[in-house]
């Protein structure tokens, strides 16, 4: 299916899907729906001759240009140009042909003593700077820009290793004519390659792949991009005795390096004899290893900085915790002195007192314990389907003692009509429980919060926690949320509202805050009632 791309314009990020021609280019038109007011209402047209498009300017008032060039008659469209109309810009995408995902054991086989396939060099490459554009026409060169450009935007911002790596295989499918391609990771403790991603283009290319190890080898070790034909001998492999299989007839093997280092190859191969890969293909090839060995490289910083950050949060909470943790050990000494003081004298009113005491400060150290694992540890949450209602009915109840001791009112506004939805019970328990934790502790003894649920948009859950206590300062709303940031002094540890956030992120939710002093604060979730697992979306059936 044809594809068009708004890479700039106030319609950025957009995707417009076609399947019929022509293509009308301009403002309120339902091809491609812009907005973008130098943009006139019939502005350019896009036609189909046979398998090529064609584009055709449309007497605008600021003309059309690709690839920078303004369109004067018909000008013929290939996948990857770009079509400036006003201040928009758009990338023509032509049919976008992923492919099949093979699985990643048994799909690939790699020929160790070359005996199952012959594959020879036939070119070489070692990627400069310019390497992708040098020698190439304007039009071919602007397009390879263009192409590395969008894929180092695209990947630049994906810190899963693996979600990464399919979206550069993606990308050379929607820009290569490969049939099957796969990519190579070195393990860092094994030193071992194994493959992270495998592609076909259709079912007919589809079965194990059989590549040589020599060809990988000399890829990793001479750190050069290379062309492969098994059409060819190369006196540089003779020793290896294999045979020919004239199922693959021309390859492109690149690696992906960071900075002095090779952690893998990038392979595609296509099937077409009378088509083999050029070098100006080999160049870009070469040039999206580096940008994936970068990327690669960035996601393991932005990791290893996430772990770093963590651990420092960790020691910092210690630092932090340590005077209100000596505090809790003091009261939980004296509610144990009272107690036994009680049992001794047979004095049953003071051991009932040193006992509530003693409850207290016990409840307070496990959620503070609680509040440091959420914190410090990365996790997934458990999805079970689950009716808030019911959570924050349990929560309020075990916070009833609570808000007696504070002469304050739970109240609760659950809507009967919230639908059950995939939560990790005890994560959102943890998150009710500390914002009215939180809440109690803003009120005096006239204080009244108010626990409520709603039906939001899209069927989204949302949860709310309202107090009427003295409110927020509005310079410091922005740090709510801050670890180890607390209104309480001592008697807070800042990290409830840290944990909540959190929590709530890790459903794929918001929290957000609003407060006026001296009528109180709302804290209100909100929590899709979709949730995800990997890649497949878990229903919710009750029950």
């Amino acid at each position: 299916m044809l594809t068009i791309y708004v890479a700039e314009g106030p319609d950025s990020g957009k995707v417009c899907e076609v399947k019929e021609a022509p293509i009308l280019i301009g403002r309120d038109n339902p091809n491609v729906p812009l907005t973008d007011a130098t943009i006139s209402r019939r502005h350019a047209e896009l036609l189909r001759k046979g398998n090529e498009w064609l584009i055709r300017d449309l007497s605008s008032a600021n003309g059309t240009y690709v690839n920078g060039i303004k369109v004067a008659d018909f000008l013929d469209l290939k996948p990857g140009d770009q079509i400036r109309c006003g201040t928009t810009v758009l990338v023509f995408g032509g049919a976008r042909r992923r492919g099949l995902t093979g699985e990643l054991t048994g799909s690939l086989r790699i020929d160790e003593r070359g005996n199952l396939v012959q594959s020879s060099i036939t070119a070489t490459t070692t990627f400069r700077d310019d390497s992708a554009i040098s020698g190439l026409e304007n039009r071919d060169a602007a397009r390879n820009l263009r192409f590395l450009y969008e894929l180092s935007r695209t990947i630049g911002s994906i810190f899963d290793r693996q979600q990464l790596l399919d979206q550069v295989m993606d990308m050379i499918f929607d820009n290569f004519p490969a049939d099957r391609g796969f990519i190579l990771i070195r393990d860092n403790e094994t030193n071992r390659i194994t493959p992270q991603v495998i592609r076909y283009r259709t079912k007919d290319h589809a079965g194990r792949i059989t590549v040589s190890r020599t060809i990988v080898d000399h890829v990793i070790s001479n750190r050069e991009g290379v062309i492969c034909s098994n059409a060819m001998r190369d006196p540089r492999f003779a020793a290896g005795r294999s045979v020919h299989d004239y199922r693959i007839h021309s390859a492109l093997c690149v690696p992906i390096s960071v900075r002095d280092r090779t952690i893998g190859v990038i392979y595609v191969d296509t099937g077409m004899a009378n088509h083999p890969y050029t070098s100006e293909q080999l160049q870009l090839l070469a040039a999206i290893g580096l940008q994936t060995g970068l990327a690669l490289e960035n996601a393991r910083l932005y990791e290893v900085g996430v772990k770093a950050e963590r651990l420092a949060a960790a020691g910092e909470t210690v630092a932090y915790l340590s005077h209100g943790i000596k505090n809790v050990l003091q009261s939980l000494r004296t509610a144990s002195d009272l107690v036994e003081m009680g049992l001794n004298k047979g004095k049953v009113d003071l051991a009932k007192k040193g006992w509530s005491i003693l409850q207290r400060n016990l409840n307070e150290i496990q959620t503070l314990v609680l509040d440091m694992l959420a914190f410090s540890k990365e996790r997934q949450p458990h999805l079970v389907c689950t009716q808030l209602n019911d959570v924050v009915a349990e929560t309020v109840g075990r916070l009833s003692s609570r808000a007696e001791e504070k002469k304050a009112r739970l109240l609760t506004e659950l809507d009967e009509r919230l639908p059950p939805i995939s939560v990790d019970p005890a994560g959102i328990q943890q998150v009710v429980l500390n914002l009215v934790l939180n809440a109690l502790e803003a009120v005096d003894d006239r204080g009244v919060v108010t626990i409520a649920t709603d039906v939001g948009e899209d069927n989204d859950v949302v949860i709310a926690v309202k107090d009427n206590g003295p409110g927020l300062d509005p310079e410091r709303m922005g740090d709510v949320f801050r670890p180890f940031h607390s209104t309480k002094g001592q008697g807070g540890t800042g990290l409830g509202l840290a944990v909540v956030k959190k929590i709530v992120e890790e459903h794929k939710g918001t929290v957000d805050v609003s407060s006026e002093i001296g009528k109180g604060t709302i804290f209100r979730i909100r929590i899709p009632s979709k949730q995800h697992s990997g890649r497949r979306e878990e229903p919710c059936r009750p029950g």
